[in-house]
């Protein structure tokens, strides 16, 4: 009897880590390159995000998110890279940046792009100062760990295939 309940236990146990394992998100880190190609002052700032968190940042009014002065309070806590782009030089944060794992640790599956372009845009999911990168790998077609993308007067936009 004793042996019939080790084996219940143990196929329990595998079952159970098979499936934790099987909704686990497939994200990784990824040596992101973000090259400016405008000659427009543009600061960038990205966040690792989860699916949970992803609704509350499509619909955030990026025009309060970069308004000047004193910081937006969701901006100022905002688990983040930051970097003022220079035209021509590659901003490169390496999959071996601490951040990646304090975002992956956190349940990031995507990272989110937001860029202060010039001009003026309409509010709400479709601006283009807001791009929503997967970081599964099977969402990409990508020799090695890179994401490119590249920093337009009017949109940011990913150049990895």
């Amino acid at each position: 009897m004793k042996n019939i309940g080790d084996l219940v236990l143990s196929v329990t146990v595998c079952l159970l880590l098979v499936a934790c394992r099987s909704t686990r998100p497939n994200a990784t880190a990824w040596d992101v390159v973000i090259t400016k190609t405008t000659p427009a002052s543009i600061e960038v700032d990205l966040i690792g995000i989860s699916s949970i968190e992803r609704p509350a940042w499509e619909g955030y009014d990026l025009d309060q998110y970069w308004s000047p002065g004193e910081m937006d309070s969701r901006r100022a806590h905002a688990d983040k890279l930051s970097k003022n782009l220079q035209t021509g030089q590659p901003w490169v944060v390496s999959w071996s940046d601490p951040q990646w794992q304090k975002w992956l640790d956190r349940g990031a599956t995507e990272l989110l792009i937001m860029a202060n372009l010039p001009g003026q845009f309409a509010p709400g999911r479709t601006d283009p100062r807001r791009t929503f990168l997967p970081l599964d790998r099977n969402h990409w077609r990508t020799k090695g760990n890179r994401l490119e993308i590249e920093v337009q007067d009017t949109i940011v936009r990913p150049l990895t295939p």
